[in-house]
């Protein structure tokens, strides 16, 4: 049967909140999959006026999924350009940079 299920795991787990400008709600389902292998980034207030939200397809295996949960927020504010408010070039850099650390041992 290989890494799916015979019947999906139809259940949610749904979140909700809200920041300064914002209301925001997030839900998921594990679906077909053994395990659940996606994650999200729900950050109403990174900054001021910057929010930031994602999610991470697992493709298969959750490790850069996670990976990239546990580590893009703390890249993107230590990126110069996002200093810089250069938010676009900012969040192609990290993600870049999220490839640059998988990596490194």
């Amino acid at each position: 049967m290989g890494p799916y299920l015979s019947q999906p795991i139809k259940s949610k787990h749904s979140v909700s909140g809200e920041g300064k400008k914002c209301i925001y709600a997030g839900s998921e389902m594990q679906g077909w999959r053994k395990t659940m292998e996606d994650s999200h980034i729900l950050r109403a207030d990174l900054t001021n006026d910057v929010s930031v939200f994602g999610v991470f397809d697992g493709h298969g295996g959750r490790e850069v999924a996670y990976f990239v949960e546990k580590h893009f927020v703390d890249e993107l504010l230590a990126n110069p350009n996002f200093k810089s408010l250069k938010f676009d070039v900012a969040l192609k850099e990290t993600f870049l940079r999220m490839d640059e650390l998988m990596r490194t041992p």
